[in-house]
């Protein structure tokens, strides 16, 4: 006589339940599992008010599929789940709100889907099928404003207050920690830039454009009474003065030129760095040089949660012609210092250079720009502020001499006892567009100054 059997697809469907009453009671809600005998609903999900506990009496039906091995068509980006045709009808009937939740255990990975929301497109209802965005269905404790949302009716009038969760406010300024000291000024025949540039050359030497020519006078960080530069100016008459008088003043000239210098000494830091980067002065941005060779340039960098690497120089190819280069992209920022309560910040605006061969601008640049720019969304923005943030302050490497006149710090926070639910806003964002999101929902939002 054979032995009673339990398959392990049942198993398998218990833990993908048990999942997803692990994660509702997380949320602070309640779970009620159907129980031996159901048509197509595993269980129910009840709101609560987790600050007083109150429980609503508004309900969210739910439908369970789990899986042991890899979810249909899954990449790193998400998968498919094709739907029974006469589940769907049944979860389509009625007047509560049905989810469908897809889990795989083993991972404890579960995503979602709002059925009578998804299928109203009489498209998809007709491929019966669900595209799962691992971004932005994650079924976990951040769902329970959207799944409060979906149960109660609107008209009802309830109001959840905002939960009492610390959030992080990232800024995109980067604080200035390090301004050389002094700053000298001197006497000079020369009246052109040019002038100056050509006769470091002829001393064969390189210096760095960490001063500005002004009234024949030349004003700088550097030193003006040793060699090379008292080779230009009048040595003996050098007057030094520290920073601060110049950072700090009240004369508006006085300001405006020592944010020249500083932007003259961030020209020349990057330039020493590696990846190179330079300064456009007709488009007033900074961005990274092309390889050598072409080939993509990748920087590694910490982000807020974990190591990552982003793709800061690379051709992008034509889709009608896979082999034709439509653009290189250069990753690039607009950096302006401000000064705020008694410091200086670098503001950093992300942006991007295209170019047709590495060097020459795209005639497709200003379409190229556009359309990226329509497409990106706050942490796609907020992951390329913190590149640039850590590059700016990352520490020379092993054979670099340190910078000596300018230094970063971290970009400038502000912490908050309330939270926003970035999965329940994102989640009404255009479905394609939401997509493009490059960082991840842990990150914490950005906000300009």
């Amino acid at each position: 006589m054979d032995a009673k059997k339990i398959h392990k697809n049942t198993i398998t469907g218990q833990q993908g339940i048990n999942l997803i009453e692990k994660i509702v009671l997380e949320m602070g809600f309640l779970w009620y599992p159907t129980g031996a005998i159901e048509a197509g609903i595993d269980g129910t999900i009840e709101i609560r008010e987790s600050a007083t506990g109150k429980v609503l009496n508004t309900i969210i039906q739910v439908q369970s599929k789990a899986t042991r091995g890899q979810f249909q068509a899954e990449t790193a980006e998400g998968f498919d789940y094709l739907c029974d045709v006469k589940d769907l009808e049944y979860w389509l009937l009625g007047n509560a709100p049905v989810i469908l939740i897809v889990s795989r255990p083993s991972t404890d990975e579960a995503y979602w889907v709002c059925i009578k929301d998804y299928f109203r497109d009489v498209a998809r209802k007709k491929a019966h099928k669900v595209h799962f965005s691992k971004l932005q269905d994650r079924f976990d404790a951040r769902c329970a404003t959207s799944l409060a949302h979906l149960a109660i009716p609107k008209e009802a009038g309830i109001y959840f207050s905002p939960s009492l969760s610390e959030e992080q406010l990232l800024s995109n300024l980067l604080e200035v920690t390090y301004i050389a000291e002094n700053l000298y000024i001197a006497h000079t025949e020369f009246r052109h830039r040019q002038e100056i540039w050509n006769c470091m050359r002829s001393l064969d030497e390189q210096v760095g454009s960490e001063w500005i020519l002004k009234n024949q006078q030349i004003i700088s960080f550097h030193n003006l009474a040793e060699y090379p530069w008292k080779m230009v100016c009048e040595s003996g008459a050098v007057e030094c003065f520290h920073t601060h008088e110049w950072a700090y003043s009240q004369d508006k000239e006085y300001l405006q030129d020592f944010v020249q210098l500083l932007n003259q000494a961030l020209q020349s830091k990057v330039r020493k760095m590696h990846p190179v980067v330079f300064y456009d002065t007709k488009k007033n941005y900074y961005y990274v040089k092309a390889s050598h060779n072409l080939s993509p340039l990748t920087f590694a960098y910490q982000s807020l949660e974990n190591k990552t690497a982003r793709t800061i120089f690379g051709p992008y190819y034509s889709r009608g012609k896979p082999k034709h280069i439509v653009y290189y992209r250069h990753s690039a920022f607009e950096g302006q210092f401000r000064q705020f309560d008694h410091k200086w910040y670098l503001e950093i605006t992300p942006t991007y250079r295209f170019t047709s061969n590495g060097y020459l601008l795209s005639e497709y640049a200003d379409e190229a720009l556009k359309g990226i720019k329509q497409l990106e969304r706050n942490q796609a923005v907020l992951g390329q502020v913190v590149m640039w943030a850590n590059y700016l302050h990352r520490p020379p490497e092993l054979f670099t001499l340190k910078y000596p006149f300018l230094e970063f710090g971290q970009l400038q926070s502000v912490s908050l006892n309330v939270g926003i639910d970035d999965a329940s806003w994102l989640r009404e964002e255009e479905g394609d567009l939401a997509k493009d999101s490059e960082a991840d929902l842990d990150e914490p939002t950005l906000f300009p100054l």
